[in-house]
């Protein structure tokens, strides 16, 4: 069903005063009318079911079950169709129930102790909207059928939403305890934030410094005076059975779904190889987790609570293939690529992309070869090199294919992920090989200036520079995120506010910018060559935007 990206504008059931939401239809009534089913005035209220009270959560913040059914509205008299996060009730009346005000409207207070109680006359109206406390019975006619406590109709923006029991049932349970309970990770004096990082095996020194660029981003806030008062808190679980080579991490068991377990209020800098379990998770919970990178991406669902700062390596396979034929269409047309990797997902996702990208393009389909099952052709390649060899996968593997490229057909040009530029691995094939960078260089690099000055400040010293760039730049988009949230913070507001971050200036990345469909925020690269004197990245190309 397609999205209502039209602002809608619904009648204010208390006050019957015109509300215009924020890219959502009006939902008070949904939100009135679920709640009041907890707190009626006819009988004594039940207690609140917590796993009710969970799963009408989802419904209220994000506009879906957990189920997975999208919430449904409809605006009479055309019976015009909401649909999911359009229909959420947060949308209008904000993820804590109390309302706001924008443009000089008021959008009402929705909670229980707002919608309890019977109201002589709206104030503000410019007619008598006197009505009694809200009661289940008419409540829930309310929202399915538009018409109010008093007995009047409701405007005809106000959708008429189609819930099935268990869905009433759930909302209401939310509804009765709205704005009484804060969020996982939220308390008067912290916000907790997670990170899923290894501290221990081969990759222990990336994540240690991940974390502690993270917890000194944190310090300084701190510093500060924290964020509207609160603290902001770092847990970290080690990960490293995710990152260690031919193993596998039994479900349930990653350090995503404990930090999940300890109750944090988002995820940052995580790193990992590709879409987890614990995703699922993730979705469910409505958790957001910005991320540096993730080799082989994760969910791309455009209501997915994962946020990636730069394009997973797939997407930089893509933007290598349109490099190419910017320049060398005709030759890609009568010429394969080759596409050599080391196996595994993360190999296979990059063949695909480039497979895609090249059948989009009507270019020669490519040929695909794996390390180490058998020989390189290489030799065949010096009387008729291909256009490009596009590399993924292990450094060992980059090893052996340079080395026999060195050796047999030394014109050859391989592009690589920007996460291969090893120094020890290229050796003397600089020239050789370009690396597919997204973080900006040369003109677009970012002044690095200040991040000297901090790392210097909290006596950090440069290590693996790419990781400590991306743990950097996610803590500060999380950072600015959760100050734009406010004071009543919450996994739904945050997750908005990282939505609506456009032309964020982390300090080394190029702009960052999200949105509800777009959940990458720099959307292209540069070719880039290991400067041999330096063992520094520069730019061999301009900025490259990367198509859809």
């Amino acid at each position: 069903m397609p999205r209502q990206h039209d602002e809608a504008r619904a009648v204010d059931v208390s006050r019957g005063a015109s509300v215009e939401s924020r890219g959502a239809p009006w939902v008070l009534m949904v939100l009135a009318s679920l709640w009041l089913g907890c707190k009626q005035a006819e009988s004594t209220p039940a207690p609140v079911d917590p796993l009710m009270a969970k799963r009408g959560r989802s419904l209220f913040q994000r506009g879906q079950s957990v189920r997975g059914n999208p919430l449904m509205g409809f605006l009479a008299p055309e019976r015009v169709e909401l649909s999911g996060e359009v229909a959420a009730c947060a949308r209008c009346h904000g993820p804590s129930g109390r309302g706001s005000r924008e443009g000089g409207v008021e959008v009402p207070d929705i909670t229980p102790g707002a919608l309890g109680h019977s109201r002589a006359r709206a104030v503000g109206a410019l007619e008598d909207r006197a009505r009694p406390a809200y009661s289940r019975t008419t409540l829930l006619r309310a929202i399915t059928q538009g018409i109010s406590a008093s007995g009047r109709e409701l405007g005809v923006t106000m959708p008429r939403y189609a819930l099935d029991d268990a869905e009433r049932e759930e909302l209401l349970a939310y509804l009765g305890q709205l704005g009484e309970h804060p969020d996982p990770g939220v308390s008067p004096t912290t916000l907790s934030v997670g990170a899923a990082l290894p501290l221990t095996g081969r990759r222990g020194p990336l994540g240690q410094e991940a974390a502690a660029v993270v917890r000194a981003v944190f310090a300084d806030v701190n510093a500060s005076g924290g964020i509207f008062r609160r603290k902001l808190e770092l847990l970290v679980e080690d990960d490293a059975a995710l990152h260690a080579p031919q193993k596998a991490t039994p479900p349930g068991s990653d350090a995503t779904t404990r930090l999940l377990d300890r109750g944090v209020l988002a995820l940052v800098a995580s790193m990992r190889r590709g879409p987890l379990p614990s995703d699922a998770r993730l979705t469910e919970e409505g958790a957001p987790l910005v991320l540096p990178l993730a080799l082989n991406g994760g969910t791309s669902d455009e209501d997915s609570p994962v946020f990636f700062l730069y394009p997973d390596e797939p997407a930089l396979a893509r933007l290598a293939v349109q490099s190419l034929a910017a320049t060398r269409e005709s030759e890609l047309r009568r010429k394969p690529l080759v596409i050599v990797h080391t196996g595994g997902d993360e190999g296979q996702a990059w063949a695909q992309a480039v497979r895609a990208e090249t059948t989009r393009r009507e270019l020669r389909a490519p040929m695909e070869l794996l390390l180490p099952d058998g020989p390189l052709p290489v030799e065949h390649w010096a009387s008729a090199p291909p256009p490009a060899v596009l590399y993924a996968g292990t450094p060992e593997g980059l090893d052996t294919l340079l080395r026999a490229l060195e050796a047999h057909a030394p014109t050859v040009r391989v592009l690589a992920p920007a996460s291969l530029a090893i120094p020890e691995v290229v050796g003397a094939s600089t020239g050789r090989i370009h690396f597919l960078y997204p973080a900006g260089l040369g003109e677009r690099a970012p002044e690095f200036k200040d991040f000297a000055a901090f790392m210097k400040r909290h006596g950090l010293a440069p290590g693996h520079t790419s990781f400590q760039f991306g743990a950097y730049a996610a803590a500060r988009v999380l950072v600015e995120a959760l100050t734009r949230a406010g004071a009543e913070v919450t996994r739904a507001s945050l997750t908005q506010q990282l939505e609506t971050l456009r032309d964020f200036d982390t300090g080394v990345s190029p702009p960052v910018t999200f949105g509800v469909n777009r959940r990458v925020g720099v959307q292209g690269g540069q070719l880039a060559a290991l400067d041999p004197t330096t063992n520094q990245l520069v730019p061999v190309s301009d900025w490259i935007p990367l198509t859809p």
